[in-house]
């Protein structure tokens, strides 16, 4: 028997070595899907090459999932009546989605957390027993006192929300606005800059009255050399002081309606507590930055504050700023025929101002800190609380006839102000208030006036007045009142003619008219018999627009309900 070599390819039988027995040959594997695979190539591996499975090689998420059942949540009350269970879970499969399948098991490393030893675990439908004891109840001013700390420390909260609201409705016109505030903040720090340190006043410190010598020919005096200045004087400003600083809008509290419709920017540098102020002005297609107040460190010059630096604490939205006009050289002359001006704080970047006076304060103590660097003095809180007191009384009184009493008062202020000056003594203002039927306690009036008069001259400014024994709308509605005066007052001149006011003003989305009740010329014609007293001149200026809407917002406690009006009216 001639011993030959089998042919290429797997033996056809096996012997076991121990049995000696013959096993039949495993079955080929024939893959079902070749004959629907029309074209594919003939299976040709040999049988001892290992078939390669490609499928292993395909991620988890490539596998086809069952869909999501859509389960109906148990809301019926379980055992009685009550209470309210919200039910219990139903079985989900989206653990078995998250970790590969149902054939995965899910991990076994969570546990359960085991109740402290003594504490005993309460049904859901339990009412909780409260531990009610009597407490001490404080004494009214300091239970008001620190109410008002609470109210703060909301504002603090709140600020950051509107905020967020700002920039998420903000238009292509507010877009471009801050491109305008952008280009501002380059001039202001540019310079602030570019102030040469050798023209310093610093630089004359220290000088020998009687130099030891001196030029022929020339006065004996002090002489200074090059070498003898200094590279650094003490109101050197570099770019990494001065990126401290706080960006706060503000306008000037005026009569004049072109001083109130100037676009004010303040700065407030951390490094040495100064500030400056910058008037914005638009040239055609340009915007330019002026200097306003000239940056130096200031004191308050009226309220209970007076005497007392300017901080950051002290730049808050509503507050005001008095400077003298002494040494302002870059105020216009209608402003400087007074002895101080002031201005009202319209916008604050609180987040710039919250780095500086919170750099290390924990986030959890943000909002308590806050309220406590901002919180007055109980003087102070007194005076607030008396002048909330009677605003309050007021604007009640005068919620069915606010446009017309906030427009006579001013009419009649202005008639009864013979030299223009806009000052008034107390009996003239007493009798406004009986005239136009604003009645105020007598100890109540004394009270007020005390707080407004603090120089004790027993005058006050009426515009002061107003403001003081009436209130006034709150920053964000005096921006939408601005805005839409600016509108009509291409020129910033602070007058609008009535024919400009009747082209613009859009009744078409008025209550009154989409409900059908008024026609827009019956609309049109209510709102300008307000002016009627501007009808000779044809003119209005920006004190009567204001007191229109000063009026308006009285009657209207919604700021969204307001803006709506201004929007709608006005196309802004």
């Amino acid at each position: 028997m001639s011993s030959r070599r089998p042919g290429s390819g797997r033996p056809q039988s096996r012997f076991n070595p121990i049995t000696g027995e013959e096993t039949p040959p495993p079955e080929r594997y024939v893959d079902s899907r070749a004959a629907f695979r029309p074209g594919s190539r003939p299976d040709s591996r040999p049988q001892e090459v290992p078939r390669l499975e490609l499928g292993r090689l395909e991620d988890a998420d490539a596998h086809h999932r069952p869909p999501y059942q859509h389960y109906d949540y148990k809301l019926d009350t379980p055992n009685t009546a009550s209470t309210v269970s919200w039910g219990t879970p139903v079985p989900s499969e989206r653990e078995n989605f998250y970790y590969g399948g149902a054939g995965d098991s899910y991990p076994q490393t969570i546990q359960t957390p085991r109740m402290e030893a003594g504490k005993q675990s309460r049904r859901q439908d339990e009412v909780p027993v409260v531990d009610v004891k009597q407490k001490t109840v404080p004494p009214s001013s300091d239970r008001l006192y620190k109410e008002y700390g609470k109210e703060l420390l909301e504002a603090y909260n709140q600020s950051h929300i509107v905020q967020e609201k700002v920039h998420k409705h903000m238009t292509k016109e507010d877009v471009e606005e801050e491109k305008k505030k952008q280009k501002l903040l380059d001039t202001v720090m540019v310079d602030q800059l570019s102030r040469a340190v050798i023209s310093d006043p610093d630089q004359d410190q220290n000088i020998p009255e009687t130099p030891p010598h001196h030029l022929p020919g020339m006065s004996r005096g002090a002489i200074r050399h090059l070498h003898e200045s200094k590279v650094k004087t003490t109101g050197t400003a570099t770019e990494q002081l001065l990126a401290q600083r706080v960006r706060f809008g503000a306008r000037v509290l005026t009569r004049n309606g072109h001083d109130a419709i100037r676009e004010l920017e303040g700065f407030f540098f951390a490094v040495d507590n100064s500030l400056t102020v910058y008037e914005f002005k638009q040239f055609g297609k340009s915007a330019k930055a002026l200097p306003f107040i000239a940056r130096g460190t200031y004191r308050h010059m009226h309220g209970r504050r007076r005497g007392q630096p300017i901080t950051l604490p002290d730049i808050v939205v509503g507050n005001n700023l008095s400077f003298s006009v002494q040494g302002q050289h870059s105020l216009p002359d209608s402003l400087k025929i007074y002895p101080t001006v002031t201005i009202r704080v319209t916008m604050v970047d609180d987040s710039a101002k919250e780095k500086i006076l919170m750099p290390n304060v924990l986030p959890s103590k943000k909002d308590t800190t806050w309220a406590q660097l901002h919180m007055p003095s109980k003087e102070e809180f007194r005076d607030i609380r008396l002048l909330r007191e009677i605003q309050d009384q007021v604007r009640h009184k005068l919620k069915k006839r606010g446009i017309r009493t906030v427009t006579g008062l001013g009419l009649y202020f202005r008639s009864v102000d013979k030299t223009g000056d806009g000052v008034l003594d107390m009996e003239e203002l007493k009798e406004a208030l009986a005239k136009f039927r604003i009645e105020i306690p007598e100890e109540k009036f004394y009270s007020v006036w005390d707080v407004l008069d603090q120089n004790g001259d027993g005058v006050l400014d009426y515009g002061e007045f107003m403001r003081g024994f009436i209130g006034e709308m709150n920053e964000y509605r005096k921006g939408l009142v601005r805005k839409a005066f600016q509108k009509l007052d291409a020129n910033k001149s602070g007058v609008v003619t009535l024919t400009n006011m009747k082209k613009f003003f859009n009744a078409n989305k008025h209550p009154l008219v989409k409900s059908g009740e008024a026609s827009e010329a019956e609309v049109l014609q209510d709102f300008l018999e307000s002016f009627e007293h501007c009808v000779k001149s044809g003119e209005v200026s920006y004190v009567e627009f204001e007191e229109y809407y000063e009026g308006l917002s009285i009657t209207i406690e919604n700021d969204e309900h307001f803006s709506n009006i201004l929007r709608n009216s006005w196309g802004i």
